[in-house]
């Protein structure tokens, strides 16, 4: 069990020699509950369109001298967090000398981030020819600081090489003050003299390994790396963070667009009926004379779908996707596209939540083949039959619908977060 004890503690380790010149390694910990947050895992939801673990790994990528990133994960969910990052970012990750690696976490920070650095001390040490850890910086970071900044992060990772640690301070806004259990304010400590810390911090990534184990030996638990670096080894050098650069903590740390539990899209087309071409809705075909004519097969309520799929999280429209003028798309299953579409929009952090489509056709008529079209319209993207609603309507013999020279659908889509 890990006990509480106050700094000021003689260090006990040897600091590194400076400056710092080997390569530079990442500790992104992502092995929390997200307890305070709520259901979900912070650092898995999608921010524009990438996870929040994604968009803090790729602050750090363009690093000149980064070696190798390694991400905690709890235990038992690595496939979850490694899938949070897309294939694109994942590669280069991968390209880098020790590549991307995974290490579970424990049950704290502090025992998370000790395995992140026995296996990275692990892989040093077992590289040809050998690297000394010590002679290496790391940079321990929160996935859930998806806003930190590339000056920040260049800031701390100069003054941990040239004084051995170092971490971020941002100011505080509010005027700070110490409590007694007693429920009354016991100080007022000048605002000039707190500061907030934020991560990444950096360290000599061997002599942190030993830092922890000490700390570790002695059954002493800190909240952050720099406390036991105080504690072991000796001062910690500061640089002026940022305050964007917040971790996600609570769910009112988000931006308010990512707040925003639901999405509508509405979609709307309609296609001329000719000779010589197959009439499909929803992937269903219906016999009849005439057909769609279009440059894919023309199922014109799949394209109101997808539209509507597609506008709810400000993708465009269908032809944006899938062009007319592309010949990968001639006679092409609408349905196919609706579900490249819909990924899209999964990958963007959204899903269906319901489908409520109308088809305008004079005739052939709709009601006998409507169980089908929800059943098909549900499968292709993978959502209850329940989620779908098809309605049929005529033009009571107005216009191009009612003269039977035209069919037109027009759908919405509700969308929730993921």
């Amino acid at each position: 069990m890990f006990g509480t004890l106050p700094l000021g503690a003689s260090p006990t380790l040897n600091p590194p020699q400076l400056p710092l010149s080997g390569p530079v390694f990442l500790i992104l910990t992502a092995a929390g509950s997200s307890t305070r947050f709520g259901a979900a895992k912070k650092e898995l939801l999608a921010l524009g369109g990438a996870s929040v673990l994604q968009r803090a790994l790729e602050a750090f990528l363009p690093l000149r001298d980064l070696a190798g990133i390694l991400v905690t994960y709890p235990e038992g969910r690595l496939d979850e967090v490694a899938g949070s990052i897309d294939a694109r970012c994942a590669e280069r990750a991968k390209a880098l000398p020790f590549g991307l690696r995974f290490a579970a976490g424990g049950p704290t920070r502090q025992a998370s981030v000790a395995n992140g650095l026995a296996a990275l001390c692990s892989a040093a040490r077992a590289a040809s020819p050998p690297l000394d850890p010590s002679s290496a910086v790391v940079l321990v970071h929160d996935a859930a600081r998806p806003w930190v900044s590339a000056d920040t992060i260049e800031a701390v990772l100069a003054s941990a090489r040239e004084r051995g640690a170092c971490l971020p301070l941002a100011d505080l806004p509010d005027t700070p003050k110490t409590i007694g259990p007693d429920g009354f304010v016991e100080a007022h400590p000048r605002r000039e003299a707190i500061m907030a810390a934020q991560t990444p911090q950096g360290f000599s990534l061997g002599v942190l390994e030993r830092a922890h184990a000490a700390a570790a030996a002695e059954g002493w638990s800190a909240t952050d790396d720099t406390q036991l670096w105080d504690r072991y080894v000796g001062k910690v050098a500061w640089v002026l963070g940022d305050r964007k650069n917040r971790k996600i903590t609570y769910r009112e740390d988000l931006p308010m667009e990512e707040t925003v539990a639901f999405r509508i899209g509405e979609g709307w087309d309609i296609h001329p009926l000719v000779e010589g071409r197959r009439l499909m809705l929803g992937g269903v075909h219906l016999e009849h004379p005439r057909g769609e004519a279009g440059h894919s097969d023309g199922d014109v309520l799949w394209h109101a779908v997808t539209d509507a799929l597609l506008g709810a999280v400000g993708l465009g429209d269908i032809g944006a996707h899938f062009p007319p003028s592309d010949p990968r798309w001639k006679d092409a299953d609408s349905g196919v596209l609706a579900r490249l579409a819909y990924d899209k929009v999964l990958g963007a952090g959204w899903e269906i939540g319901n489908i409520d489509a109308t088809v305008i056709l004079e005739r052939p008529k709709l009601g006998p083949h409507r169980a089908a079209i929800r059943a098909s319209i549900a499968a292709a993207l993978g959502i209850p039959e329940e989620a779908v609603s098809v309605k049929a309507k005529t033009n009571e013999g107005f216009g191009e619908i009612g003269s039977g020279d035209a069919v037109e659908a027009r759908a919405v889509a509700l969308l929730r977060r993921r």
